[in-house]
């Protein structure tokens, strides 16, 4: 491979606009606070405030204490996750001391280990390991994702950590790790489901059927965790996710709104509301849509594209659709763009042009960014503006293939690490 001295200028425009849109949003909200004194959010954001901080975490820390016996699922709290994510609450309140820190502690790790195996990625295609180790640190640093997830502490970081080594399991062709990663990220939440159409668009049914069962045993050996009873923890759960729906998702929380980049909330956000009972039959229309048209779209366009396409065509539906989708599913964004960032090396080293990589990565430096200085009414919209953004990034997704450059052995993976 021919050593460059220099990062690949898409990489650095990346950064450029990732930098300026931050300090934008930054200047913005120190200008509220210190000369307009606005005192409280959404004037605030995103600084955190008093009351937010961990709460995802912190916030059943004495449910947890009873977990595996009857006074759990008793605890009087609404059980708004699916089985397997309280066992992993319960597995990090296993450190009695300091869970939150342990908690904080395995985000942080999640995300320097990836750094670093990015990091070293672009030094094996011939970046100087000084400027590829400063084009992570400082992406990541200021990027909003990994902001919000460290705010709100919440467990969405386990989903992106299964579903990122199932990328690369497929990649590297460890199609059954890949199976019972995406299994795994099935049973931990239901939407990553979509990532099962990397092994569908390669025929490989036998994975699928064994993903399918690693999600089946994972959920009954969390359900039968959760108390003796495993029909009683399902009903729970249930009606757990129901709540959810009814307090989330079919109701307009200004306090919320503004972190939700779903496309339910677009509408909610932007259109006048009907009643509880219509809302609640236009969200299972809006669901049947959804899946019918990405069934439709996978079968006649997205199986046929690159593998970073598919990627991103899987990875924007499973954070935009859904009826409720706060900011820190954006972390799955992260995936992709490791991949847009290592293919756009490639293309640079090269001297080869890819269509419409600069618009994407545009695209991806505004969504890790808060957007925070768009307030209207009052109301912050940074996740209305996001969803406009990941539709965008869909488009182009589906539209321009990204391509890797010709063969040479270091190069002909987008994940070789």
């Amino acid at each position: 491979m021919r050593k460059t001295k220099t990062i690949a200028t898409e990489l650095r425009i990346f950064l450029l606009v990732e930098v300026i849109a931050v300090f934008a949003c930054v200047g913005a909200e120190v200008f509220h606070k210190l000369v307009l004194h606005h005192p409280s959010f959404p004037f605030t954001n995103p600084f955190p405030d008093d009351g937010f901080t961990f709460t995802d975490f912190a916030a059943f820390s004495e449910a947890i204490s009873h977990f595996g016996h009857p006074a759990f699922l008793n605890s009087g709290y609404t059980l708004m996750y699916p089985a397997p994510m309280w066992v992993l609450y319960k597995i990090f309140y296993s450190y009695p001391a300091h869970p939150l820190r342990l908690f904080l502690a395995f985000i942080l790790g999640s995300f320097l280990f990836s750094g670093f195996l990015l990091a070293r990625a672009l030094y094996r295609r011939g970046v100087p390991l000084v400027d590829a180790a400063i084009f992570i640190a400082v992406t990541l640093a200021i990027s909003y994702p990994l902001w919000f997830e460290i705010r709100q502490a919440n467990f969405e970081i386990c989903v992106w950590v299964v579903v990122t080594i199932g990328i690369w399991a497929f990649v590297k062709d460890h199609l059954y790790l890949a199976a019972f990663c995406f299994g795994m990220a099935c049973a931990m939440k239901i939407f990553p489901f979509v990532y099962l159409g990397l092994l569908l668009s390669r025929q490989k049914y036998r994975e699928i059927a064994f993903a399918a069962l690693t999600a089946f045993i994972t959920t009954i050996i969390s359900l039968r965790l959760m108390g003796p009873d495993i029909l009683n923890s399902w009903r729970h759960v249930q009606t757990g996710l129901k709540q959810f729906r009814h307090i989330y998702a079919l109701q307009y929380k200004p306090m919320y709104i503004g972190f939700d980049h779903s496309f339910f909330a677009l509408y909610k956000r932007f259109l006048p509301l009907p009643p509880y009972n219509t809302l609640s039959h236009i969200l299972s229309a809006y669901l049947a849509v959804a899946a019918v048209a990405g069934v439709i779209l996978y079968f006649t366009r997205i199986r046929h594209l690159p593998l970073i396409n598919q990627v991103l065509c899987l990875c924007i539906p499973a954070i935009l659709l859904p009826p409720v989708s706060f900011d820190y599913t954006l972390m799955h964004l992260y995936t992709p763009w490791a991949m847009l960032v290592l293919l756009a090396q490639d293309r640079f080293n090269a001297g080869r042009k890819t269509p419409a990589l600069l618009a994407a990565l545009v695209c991806l430096a505004l969504l890790f960014t808060p957007e925070s200085e768009f307030i209207v009414h009052g109301d912050y919209i940074g996740g209305q503006i996001k969803a406009i953004l990941l539709a965008l990034l869909m488009y182009i997704a589906l539209k321009y293939p990204f391509t890797e450059p010709a063969p040479e052995p270091t190069t002909s993976s987008p994940l070789i690490v």
